[in-house]
Order: C-alpha cells, then structure tokens, then sequence
C-alpha cells in the first residue's frame, strides 16, 4: 500500500494532468464521490441526516464542497460555512456556485452568530471538516484552535476530508491543534504522517479514496514509501519444502547474554525456532549457558570465556569464529552489558565477517562510540529503539522523533545498513531509499525482552532465506500483529515477551 508525502502526493496530481489528462475537476469529482460513498458505507441511507460542511479556502474546501451535492441528492440536509472566507480556487468557486444555485444555505463563519455556529454543530449528524489540507504547515492562529476545539467538543461525528486540519501531513505532528476525525477519507494515497502519532489518533477510521490517479503512475519507483500489509507478510513468508531437513531451514548464531542479562538470549532463541529456522546456537558467557539450555532445551548453548564481571572476554574469538563460519545469519547485541572486551569483540565481528548480520541493543551502543569507523555492509541490519538511535547518530531522541522516516532514510543511505527504527510505528529504511512503515503492534510491546524475541525472528526469517530487508519488514509485522492478538482477549499491559512467543506460530499460521 503506497505512502507518500505531500510534495509527492502533488506531483502526482500534476503528472495524472499533463500525461493523461487527468485534470483537477476530474479527481475534485472523484474525491467527493469517494467521500460521499464512505459516509453511506459507515451511516446506511443519508436521507434525512443533517450534514455541516466546513469548507476552508482550498482544494481541501473544494472536496468539501463537491461531496455536499452527492449527499444533497441522497437526501440530506446541507448546510455550509466557509470558515476562512470566499475560495480562492476556481474549482472550488464553481462547487460553491452550484451549492448556492441548489438553494443550499451558505454562511461565512466569521460573520455568523457564534451561538447559531454551535447549535448547527450540535444538531447536525454529520461535521464534514474540509477547512485545511495537506498542505497547511504552520501554527494555527488561536481563533483557528478556539474553533477546532469548540468542533472536537460539539460535534456528533467528524468526518475529515484527506487529512484532519491542524496535522502536518508528512510528519503527523500537531500545528497547535487538530480536528478529532471520527473517520478520514483520503485520496489516492496514504499520507505519511497519518501513521504516527498523534495523527494516526486523530484520524479515527481511516479509507482510502480512489481519484482517478493512474495505477503506474502512484506505484512508479521513484515513490518509495509502502505500508506492511497483511498481503505483504504473507507474500513474503518462506515456503517449507515437505523434503527437509534441520539444515534446509537454516543455522543462527546469536551472540548475546551476560551476568546481568541471562534472560534475552533465550528470548532472541525463542524468536528464531518460532519462525521456523532450523537450527540456533545461541554464544553466551560461561556460565550461563546452562540457563540457556534450562530454559531451552531446542538450542545450542555454547560456553565463551568470560570476563571477571561475567561479560564476552576478549580470547572468546576463536570460539566465536567458528561460530559464524558455520552459520547463515548472525544477531549479535541482547543483554551483553557494556564490558570494553565485549565492545572490542562486537566490533571485531563487524569488521571481519561478510554475513547477514542483525545488530540491536548494546551491539549498537558499542558500535555507536565509533560509528565513523564502521564499515556496514547490505546484508547487515540495525534494529534501534529511538534512544539507541540517537547514540547512533547523535541527534537528540526529540529530534529523530520529530520525523522518524527521515532520519532512519538519511541513516540507511548514508551508511549502507538496512534499518528498523522501532516505535508505536516502525519505520524500516532501506540503503536505496525506500521505506516501509509497519503499522501493527499496540502499547504491550513497551517492556524489557520484546525487542529480543523480534532480534531472533528477523534472524531466523534470513537464515530460511528471506532477504535481510524482506525479513526486517515480515518480523516487525508478525511481531506486532502477535500484540493484538493478544490484547484481543487480555488487557494490553500485561503482555510479556513469552506471550509474544506463544503467539508467533497463530499469526504464521494466519498468513501460510
């Protein structure tokens, strides 16, 4: 499912235009019809409904204004309030001109009855917000945020046209205020910034609307922003010949664990078997190697030499070495505390081996004390939570907050790593510049080990051959999609990584 930017999204509407003579009246009529036909889906029958149209002085106002016909000659009542003033567009001009010559009440909101605005507000079924579009970028002026407000609070039920006024589109964030949608209707394409909080709230339900927009024009390469679908993960989960063996699936090799931190190897473990790879051997400091294999009999617990406050020793190389050679995929990171040796071994690993390779947790922090220095390669992938990232790059986690998917992109191609940003929604960036948001998961994934289950799942997906970033984007969809499976029957806080892991065979069962 296609993503993309404002500045994007127009130039897409002015090449439908001038290569196929798609024009604006055309996808202005489109866009209307798709609004009307999802108020009818979520309402039934619109006869007799009142409907307020608030229309601002744009394109967005002018959607608006073309869908009140639609809902007109099913029935309903209209009526309008030009909140910023007279349209300045053509199109919108004429919409508004056959709403007036229809005799539908048209009013300007800053000349109206404050009183008579609120009681149009309480007494209409349905608020059609049609004042800012994807455009809008600045703060909103405080009359503008009185009245959004006031809207928030009276209306029955918001319906906003493309985007909500007050949401930057590209980046979700708030321009002061935003209207609460109880349903958006966007054109064409999902705007990128609906997927992050707290757009991705203040949208409701959201429906793409169909324009008219050539189907080789919005899925041209030069468009690299996708939403993880359900189609996707299942287009993207490894077949399993009935002919195999443990080797057919594949070897891990998870480096991970110290005194400190016994529990996220196995939880890494956990994560590769439940996905299905052959055979994982998990590399942890003596001794607790037989935690790993008290807890998981399924793997392979190698003893590494340890350092006196039971972390990865340096002289662990050649054990190490062999390891990987004998390996498909390599994690290396979850629970290795923060001993200098362990540093100069994750380092060394780094340099030296020409293997997929999933970096996360203190690998990264490791990595980041010299990250000018490292080579990173395709095949490796570094999965950051915002604060790890923000060592990585030394930005502040506000920052990379601010607009996730730029700054994961701008990290990818400029270091030719494969990178999952983890959040409420992930962003996984590509070093050829295209990105993947996944959009499942809920607040339970937001405790200690969660992060080490997904670690193992990416590595178990590429060790059964799935392509590192193919493997990137099926595990963060599996992983979150197993959060709301659980939270279907569970209150949503209590979720545990072992949940996560019970889990993971429902939701690959869902998608084989």
């Amino acid at each position: 499912m296609r993503i993309v930017t404002k500045e994007e999204m127009r130039a897409i509407e002015i090449e439908s235009a001038n290569t196929y003579g798609i024009d604006g009246w055309m996808m202005m009529e489109h866009a209307a019809m798709a609004l009307y036909l999802s108020i009818e889906e979520e309402f039934g029958s619109v006869a007799g409904k009142r409907v307020l149209i608030l229309a601002g002085k744009g394109n967005n106002g002018g959607d608006a204004l073309a869908s009140a016909r639609n809902l007109l000659e099913a029935g309903a009542e209209i009526k309008v309030y030009l909140i910023l003033g007279e349209p300045t567009g053509e199109l919108p001009k004429k919409h508004l001109s056959m709403l007036k010559n229809l005799g539908v009440t048209v009013e300007f909101y800053e000349k109206s009855d404050g009183s008579t605005f609120v009681e149009d507000l309480k007494s209409s079924d349905i608020v059609i917000d049609g004042i800012l579009g994807t455009g809008a970028s600045n703060l909103l002026s405080d009359e503008l945020i009185k009245l959004i407000k006031m809207i928030n609070e009276k209306s029955k039920f918001t319906v906003a046209v493309d985007l909500p006024s007050g949401i930057e589109s590209n980046t979700g964030k708030l321009l002061g205020e935003a209207i609460q949608a109880d349903l958006t209707v966007t054109f064409g394409a999902l705007k990128t910034g609906m997927l992050f909080y707290p757009a991705r709230e203040m949208c409701g339900k959201l429906k793409i609307g169909k324009i008219g927009i050539p189907r080789q024009l919005l899925y041209q390469p030069r468009f690299k922003g996708e939403l993880i679908t359900f189609d996707d993960a299942k287009s993207l989960l490894p077949k399993r010949p009935s002919l195999s063996h443990k080797g057919t699936f594949g070897k891990v090799v998870i480096i991970a664990g110290s005194r400190q931190y016994t529990g996220a190897p196995i939880l890494a473990a956990h994560g590769a078997l439940r996905v299905g790879a052959g055979l994982v051997t998990v590399g942890v400091p003596e001794p607790f190697n037989t935690t790993v294999t008290t807890s998981l009999p399924e793997a392979i617990a190698i003893p590494l030499p340890v350092t006196q406050d039971g972390s990865l020793a340096v002289n662990s190389r050649q054990k190490i070495e062999e390891l990987i050679k004998s390996s498909d995929v390599v994690a290396i990171g979850p629970g290795l505390g923060g001993n200098f040796e362990t540093g100069e071994i994750v380092k060394w690993i780094v340099s030296d081996f020409d293997k997929p390779m999933i970096l996360d947790a203190d690998a990264l922090n490791f990595l980041s004390k010299d990250i000018n220095d490292i080579n990173f390669s395709k095949k490796m992938m570094i999965t950051p939570h915002p604060g790890e990232f923000s060592r990585l790059t030394s930005k502040k986690v506000e920052d990379i907050l601010s607009n996730p998917v730029k700054n994961a992109m701008e990290f990818a191609q400029s270091k030719g790593v494969n990178v999952l940003l983890k959040g409420a929604t992930t962003v996984i960036a590509s070093p050829s510049g295209e990105y993947f948001l996944n959009a499942t998961g809920n607040s339970g994934l937001a405790t200690g080990g969660s992060g080490d289950v997904l670690t193992g799942m990416i590595a178990g997906f590429v060790a059964q051959g799935v392509e590192p970033l193919n493997a990137l984007k099926l595990a963060a969809y599996v992983h979150g999609r197993a959060a709301e499976i659980y939270a279907e029957k569970n209150y949503e806080a209590s979720l545990i990584p072992r949940d996560l892991v019970d889990l993971i065979p429902y939701v690959l069962k869902t998608l084989s």
